[in-house]
């Protein structure tokens, strides 16, 4: 029995969330009820990858920083203070502090574009873009997404002490928009960010204050990036420690970009360590880097522990280094195949005798923290809110799967498959000269014609190539046989206008069974022999294709070409002809009556099975497992890694935690694999439109699992 934890330092609200098409993430308390079991937030750790830039240049030097990296379209740009500082070592020599600019066509490879703009050491051939005044200390850009930007404005920055404000069309050749500091109240010895909030519509700023003796952080905000409201101290919440935190890097999640996320620059003034070298030259104290989050931009949820320790290099060891680049962006991951990433850029060697560096990290998307359980278990309960369903829903992708087991309410179950989808039926490789194949459907689609079994991947029925096929056509009129099994150039059918009326609709359920006897093909419709073809003597069945394929041939036949689509109620492959007698008893109480599962070989699958994804063949051999793709209009979708071992389940409720039928705990498949969407599902459903806009709140159930987030609607295409 799982214990439950409630969270009562949140405040109480019965205000209900309504999240729209917004993902939901799992970095704070704020979404969440109460946590059960094993289940905790917990903050994730990023991978460290290469030197993004190592800072030579005769403008450059050991005590670069205050770095910004915007995403803008296809282009990244990165902003940075170029400055040198004279220690014991340093060849560099030291000169007056510039800002300088450098781009990348995928955020890992970056150049330093030849600006031209300003003189350095006699020459103009550099990648400086501001120079002279205090702002070359601290200069801050972002991409204005204000849609009433002025285009000369695209960019804005803050900059210098007190806060001046500047423009620029492109990004790189700038110019002050008032005279006069728009910020003055602050200590601003530090990188002092802006950007416009396109969920609240106006320009928030964060800047650096002292309070109660630390370095501290206020936030301001604007409608016209001109006139601020007097700056007010970020709230953490009664129990957060009082920490000096140096840089802020505060900048809206570009997945959801109601949240603020924050990576400071954690200061402890009063540590060193034996790698300092400086000799005096550099500045006691070390730093970390932390992960903070804010739902208001005002009331920051802060992580104590850091999320980029300084690690094993000794030279992340000494002071100011582990300092943040303002922005995070979407880069692609290294490792073909897998999905895209969040990259974020962090100091390092600053205040050593070499060229100080910036380094790169990365997450999984949405990966900043997590609710975590381990493999004896844990349970999420949020707290209600409402969604929107899909307003423009994608058809399913070929080769997704909206295909599974579905409970009948007498018990039973029954296979659904309303997208293609083939599987081979294991066992049947070779049966010998009596073969039986034999399914009860219902529920069928209207088809031109859809594949039962086959073993055949296209071209004629040719003598000698031993080509098998069993299939029908579903509410058609034709002269061509509407229901058909051949077989090495011989073909067993019946046209549609012999056949009986209740198999032309799509509604009926039908019994079909095709045998095969020494070269003999043989068709039944619910107990009744309907057609007959070939002779005797051709020996064992042979298929050289493979073995039988339900619902769809084997390629290069495309799986989209003839599929079943529908219900099986239950099928089989067996190494035995059934008598007239069987086939008609079977045609009313099922294949379970006639078919002998100590003696009979092959295949047979009356849909009963360990789970809602699997079927066990009752003849011993291997079961069938129908996949773990789905597609709905409208999807739970949870951004989630498990290990092979566990799971993770959700019980959807309404707003009073009552379980809503059909979505329950019970009913939920557990899902495990490592994804960005994972779609939830229960008992194969996946469709959860019909409560769009209602009062819900969701039970998920892990074991050894983390969920990041979770969103309704359909899976992204994510670029690999």
């Amino acid at each position: 029995m799982l214990c439950t934890v409630l969270l009562s330092c949140l405040p109480v609200s019965g205000e209900i969330v309504d999240l729209g098409h917004n993902r939901e993430v799992f970095w704070d308390l704020g979404p969440i009820e109460s946590l059960g079991g094993g289940a905790r937030l917990t903050l994730q750790q990023p991978v460290m990858r290469e030197v993004s830039m190592t800072y030579d240049r005769p403008w450059e030097g050991n005590v670069c920083c205050y770095h910004t990296v915007i995403q803008d379209g296809n282009l990244y740009r990165m902003y940075y203070r170029g400055s040198a500082w004279e220690i014991p070592g340093w060849k560099g020599g030291k000169h007056s502090e510039v800002y300088c600019y450098a781009e990348s066509k995928d955020g890992i490879n970056w150049t330093r574009p030849n600006l031209g703009i300003f003189e350095f050491q006699g020459s103009k051939d550099n990648n400086i873009m501001w120079m002279g005044d205090g702002a070359a200390h601290n200069f801050a850009p972002f991409l204005d997404t204000n849609p009433d930007c002025k285009p000369e404005e695209k960019f804005k920055a803050l900059g210098g002490g007190p806060l001046y404000a500047f423009a620029s069309e492109d990004g790189k050749h700038w110019r002050k928009i008032k005279d006069e500091p728009v910020i003055t109240k602050g200590a601003f010895d530090s990188q002092n960010l802006a950007f416009y909030d396109i969920t609240r519509k106006q320009y928030f700023s964060y800047s650096r204050l002292f309070s109660k003796g630390v370095r501290a952080i206020q936030w301001s905000v604007s409608k016209d990036f001109l006139e601020w409201t007097e700056p007010v101290e970020l709230d953490y919440g009664a129990d957060t420690p009082l920490e000096h935190l140096y840089t802020n890097g505060i900048h809206p999640y570009v997945r959801k970009p109601d949240i603020f996320i924050g990576f400071p620059k954690r200061f402890v003034p009063n540590r060193t360590t034996e790698y300092d070298h400086s000799g005096g030259g550099g500045l006691p104290g070390l730093s970390d880097c932390l992960f903070m989050t804010s739902r208001d931009g005002k009331v920051f949820s802060r992580f104590a522990e850091a999320i980029i320790r300084p690690g094993l290099q000794h030279d992340r060891w000494i002071n100011r280094n582990n300092m943040a680049a303002c922005g995070s962006v979407i880069t692609q991951s290294n490792i073909p195949g897998n999905p895209p990433e969040i990259s974020i850029y962090t100091t390092e060697a600053y205040y050593t005798e070499h060229p100080n560096r910036l380094r790169r990290h990365t997450f999984r998307l949405d990966g900043f923290a997590s609710v975590k359980a381990p493999a004896t278990g844990g349970t999420i309960l949020t707290k209600p809110f409402t969604f929107a369903k899909t307003e423009h829903p994608e058809p399913a992708p070929e080769g997704v799967l909206k295909v599974g087991v579905v409970k009948q309410a007498d018990g039973s179950r029954r296979i659904r498959v309303t997208t293609p989808y083939t599987v081979v039926v294991p066992g049947t490789e070779s049966l010998g000269k009596a073969v039986t194949f034999a399914i009860t459907a219902d529920r069928l689609q209207r088809s031109a014609r859809m594949r039962l079994f086959s073993s055949y991947g296209g071209g004629p029925n040719t003598p000698g190539e031993r080509k098998f096929i069993l299939d029908m056509a579903v509410g058609q009129t034709s002269k061509d046989p509407v229901l058909r099994m051949w077989y090495d150039g011989v073909e067993a059918g019946i046209a549609s206008e012999e056949f009986p009326d209740w198999a032309k609709t799509t509604s009926s359920k039908i019994a079909i069974v095709g045998t095969y006897d020494d070269g003999i093909l043989s068709l039944y419709v619910n107990g009744k022999r309907v057609a007959q073809a070939g002779e005797r003597g051709k020996g064992p069945l042979l298929l050289p294709v493979g073995a039988p394929r339900f619902g769809e041939d084997y390629p290069p036949t495309s799986q989209i070409n003839e599929p079943f689509l529908g219900e099986a109620i239950d099928f089989a492959v067996i190494d035995r002809l059934l008598t007239e007698t069987e086939i008609e008893r079977a045609s009313k109480e099922g294949l379970k009556t006639v078919i002998n599962t100590q003696t009979d070989k092959g295949a047979f699958f009356d849909m009963s099975g360990p789970n809602d994804m699997t079927i066990a063949n009752r003849l011993g051999g291997e079961g069938i497992t129908f996949g773990n793709q789905f597609w709905g209009n409208t999807m739970l979708l949870v951004n989630a890694s498990t290990s092979v071992a566990g799971h993770v389940k959700c019980e959807i409720q309404d707003a009073n935690g009552t379980p809503i039928p059909g979505f329950t705990l019970k009913d939920s498949i557990p899902r495990y694999g490592d994804d960005i969407d994972l779609i939830l599902a229960w008992q194969s459903n996946v469709e959860v439109s019909e409560l769009a806009g209602k009062p819900i709140r969701l039970l998920f159930e892990l074991k050894d699992a983390d969920i990041f987030a979770f969103r309704f609607g359909q899976p992204e295409q994510l670029l690999r």
